[in-house]
């Protein structure tokens, strides 16, 4: 028993000394804020990925959200935080056979609060087994119901969401 407590305290020291390498100073967040590069602003304050919707013409289909790995400013404290959230597997997050009929014709577009810097589409079977991997949905050549995961990517992390669809 004593073993199991000295691995536990060892693994709590090692998260801490991790969280604290997630600090940044004042000026290290005024020059993220002011950066020429950036095509938007980086919202700070926010403290996990936005919710993500896909429309295939008029239709608006909610994903599921996932894992994901976020940083954010800490009101209180005036600290950057990070926070690294699992989940069950997409395939396990939403299931095949609730696929929403969508028609892949029609224009597409993925939405949230902010547009992701980039995303990727991983595509599983009725097996849970990935198939197909894509940059873009207008890409995606498979038809029929499968699990669509979508790991998108911000300037203060990444996100995970799945969702079921029926392409036809």
């Amino acid at each position: 028993m004593k073993k199991l407590d000295f691995i536990n305290v060892i693994f709590m020291l090692c998260a801490l000394a991790g969280c604290s390498n997630s600090i940044e100073s004042k000026t290290e967040q005024t020059d993220v804020l002011s950066g020429n590069e950036r095509s938007q602003e980086v919202n700070l304050n926010q403290e996990k990925p936005p919710s993500l919707t896909i429309t295939f013409g008029e239709k608006v289909i909610k994903t599921r959200q996932g894992g994901y790995s976020w940083s954010y400013l800490d009101s209180k404290t005036g600290q950057m935080v990070g926070i690294e959230a699992d989940s069950m597997p997409s395939t396990e997050l939403v299931k095949v056979k609730d696929a929403v009929s969508v028609n892949i014709s029609e224009p597409i577009s993925l939405k949230s609060e902010k547009k992701p810097l980039n995303y990727e589409i991983r595509v599983y079977n009725h097996n849970a087994e990935m198939i197909a991997t894509y940059n873009d949905f207008k890409d995606i050549n498979e038809k029929g119901k499968a699990i669509y995961e979508i790991l998108a990517t911000w300037e203060e992390g990444k996100g995970i969401y799945a969702v079921a669809l029926d392409i036809q």
